[in-house]
């Protein structure tokens, strides 16, 4: 049987949420089925998998153009998931060359910020109708979809729950975040939980334009990390005890599945479809209003068997994502659309 050249349009070496899950799809692939070609970006790090890769070098703005030449040329499906990045023409060329694309929408907000930066509504809907199949990745996404045609079902992302060391979690003594620093993440939100529990430890992790405002007024109790590696992050998710998300408008938040793979539980807002994932108070805690976050932390603090029986019910969490279980489905979708189906 013929291998199936798929290209996975993201920068494999950068860390960024498509350009991870493009890394984590090309690692997963069964290598006797498909043959992978990606991207690299001269400003990455050396990241080095044996599969087909095209480095777009100085200057980049004119290499990402020839990269993205050389994958559509080279495959026979490609995944595009960089919507602001992928250049029009690939999708012309793709359609063109009679190249099945398909790609997925992450985030609720995501075709709005779109329609924003492109200041049209038509010119967003023309773009997507190049797409063979356009998935969400939640069904909240699908639910509140109003501008394109998405399939019916979502197609998941997963998260390598090997990358991370799992400890069981006894008693609360450190929370932390893990996001941009932007208004968008509410992290004023985690700032202010910090100050109500002067004897907890917080840590953020991440970098934004809120960074400096929110350092202004340092607590002794809050350690900003900045953007970590992947071994670092490791490190501290297995020095925290819960993982907090201020924000209200999400796709599927990635973290939410790391910290699971480590142990440590969430608490996240109700507002984007949490629950589809999270079964409260058995995996994790999804609350409507911050006063429950208090509310938890106490209970946690009065009751640290609680903690502790959600933190054990989150390997089945990170299981049921895992990247080895998850990576079925994205076979099958490139396979149909290699078949024409």
């Amino acid at each position: 049987m013929k291998k199936i050249n798929i290209f996975l349009g993201g920068y494999i070496n950068y860390t960024n949420a498509q350009n991870l899950n493009c890394r984590a799809i090309a690692d997963h692939l069964n290598k006797e089925k498909f043959d992978v070609f990606t991207l690299k970006a001269h400003f990455g790090d050396n990241t080095s998998l044996k599969i087909n890769t095209f480095t777009c070098k100085i200057p980049f703005r004119f290499t990402r153009h020839l990269g993205f030449l050389w994958g559509i040329l080279h495959c026979d499906i490609a995944y595009l998931p960089k919507h602001s990045d992928t250049p029009f023409w690939v999708l012309k060329l793709a359609k063109l060359l009679n190249k099945p694309i398909f790609t997925t929408i992450e985030g609720i907000e995501t075709i709005q910020r779109l329609i924003s930066s492109y200041n049209s509504v038509d010119k967003i809907i023309c773009r997507f109708k190049y797409f063979n199949n356009i998935y969400a990745i939640t069904d909240r996404i699908i639910n509140n979809n109003k501008y394109i045609t998405l399939e019916s079902n979502p197609l998941l992302l997963g998260v390598n729950t090997s990358d991370f060391t799992r400890v069981q979690r006894n008693q609360l003594d450190s929370i932390c975040f893990v996001g941009h620093l932007s208004k968008k993440k509410r992290v004023y939100e985690f700032i202010t939980l910090a100050k109500l529990y002067p004897n907890l430890q917080f840590k953020i992790v991440g970098e934004g334009p809120e960074q400096q405002n929110l350092q202004s007024n340092p607590l002794l109790n809050v350690t900003f990390l900045g953007k970590l590696n992947h071994k670092e992050m490791d490190a501290v998710l297995c020095g925290s005890d819960l993982l907090f998300l201020p924000s209200k408008s999400e796709g599927f938040p990635k973290v939410i599945l790391e910290a699971a793979s480590a142990g440590v539980p969430s608490v996240v807002y109700d507002s984007y479809g949490a629950s589809d994932w999270i079964d409260n108070r058995k995996n994790g805690f999804v609350v409507s209003v911050f006063n429950q976050v208090e509310e938890l932390v106490n209970e946690l603090l009065e009751n640290p068997t609680l903690l502790q029986e959600v933190s054990s019910n989150t390997q089945e969490l990170a299981r049921r994502f895992d990247w080895r279980n998850i990576i079925n489905d994205w076979e099958k979708v490139i396979v149909n659309l290699y078949n024409g189906k």
